[in-house]
């Protein structure tokens, strides 16, 4: 690691994102080129798994996980963008597509999105649930993309019943909603 490298996390840690948005101009494309080039990713693909990637490395640093490396910042990056892409993969295979916006089916999902009549980007669907608490993060993830039954859910999140882990969920997709009007609003990277 780099004398700058590690400014960038010291100066992360103390509150300063400068770094990371230079940081991000300086290596979104080369990692799209190279995911689209080495995983026959889209170009879709690529960019929600660098931003994905980016989140992760934002957490990592904040969180104190990630302090020293033994490789490059480029290097770590790319090798979490490269198992974000993996795994997009594998759930969009599982999904469907309306508006070329990835939802689950479930009349619910698209009742939500029909009542706000706005298309979100998949990027913005995946940073806007990062902003969730863990516990909204959790469920919406059980259920949509995990196909955790309310029950199960109840169980895995240690809930009273299904019917408090349906609760949740509705709170949950209220509360995306908000965040993904915030997100309209402002130009996230």
């Amino acid at each position: 690691m780099t004398t700058s490298e590690y400014d960038i996390i010291k100066t992360i840690n103390q509150g300063n994102y400068l770094p990371l948005y230079d940081f991000y101009r300086t290596y979104r494309n080369e990692f799209v080129n190279w995911s689209i080039k080495e995983f026959s990713a889209t170009q879709e693909q690529a960019k929600d798994a660098f931003q994905e990637a980016m989140l992760d490395f934002y957490q990592n640093v904040i969180s104190g996980k990630l302090s020293v490396l033994t490789c490059s910042l480029k290097t770590y990056l790319f090798q979490i963008g490269k198992h974000k892409i993996l795994n997009i993969r594998k759930k969009e295979q599982r999904l469907t597509y309306h508006n070329d916006l990835q939802l689950i089916d479930g009349g619910e999902t698209h009742l939500f999105m029909e009542e706000e009549n706005k298309a979100y980007s998949q990027e913005q669907i995946r940073t806007a649930i990062a902003n969730l608490p863990d516990d909204c993060q959790k469920v919406l993830r059980l259920h949509y993309f995990n196909e955790y039954d309310m029950e199960s859910i109840a169980r895995e999140l240690n809930y009273k019943n299904a019917d408090t882990a349906k609760s949740k969920k509705s709170v949950c997709m209220k509360r995306l909603i908000i965040e993904l009007k915030k997100l309209s609003l402002v130009f996230v990277f």
